[in-house]
């Protein structure tokens, strides 16, 4: 079969320490980035928490995120409302919102990350489409 279509994978991520002031560290990977899409997406991300880690409080200022937890629970805290959440759990943390995540248990949370161009934002940025 063809490797054609494969565009990423989560071997080898990057290794972060203290995400937006967090605790510890988390392995990240970026499948892709805005400037390789046509779309409105900004990224597509894969990340792994540790249990001793922390993504520190921090805001987005000029895109939207969604968390879509694959594996574990967590605490997700968003603009001071702090709710638990588990593999299968999808949060949306609006424009220039405040948010944070711990794992809670003892293992490894792992998440995908979308951030997204909303309409005030990519209308007054360059094209951001794929060159040719």
């Amino acid at each position: 079969m063809s490797e054609t279509f494969l565009v990423g994978n989560v071997d080898e991520p990057v290794e972060i320490h203290g995400v937006h002031g967090g605790e510890s560290r988390l392995y990240w990977k970026r499948f892709v980035t805005g400037n390789m899409l046509y779309s409105d997406l900004d990224s597509f991300e894969w990340a792994r928490v540790p249990p001793d880690s922390v993504i520190g409080e921090h805001v987005h200022s000029r895109t939207e995120e969604i968390y879509f937890i694959v594996r574990g629970r967590g605490e997700m805290t968003v603009d001071g409302e702090v709710g638990e959440v588990k593999a299968g759990d999808l949060v949306l943390t609006p424009l220039n919102s405040r948010h944070s995540f711990r794992p809670l248990g003892g293992e490894d949370v792992e998440i995908i990350v979308m951030e997204m161009l909303p309409p005030a934002i990519r209308d007054v940025l360059p094209d951001h489409s794929p060159s040719a």
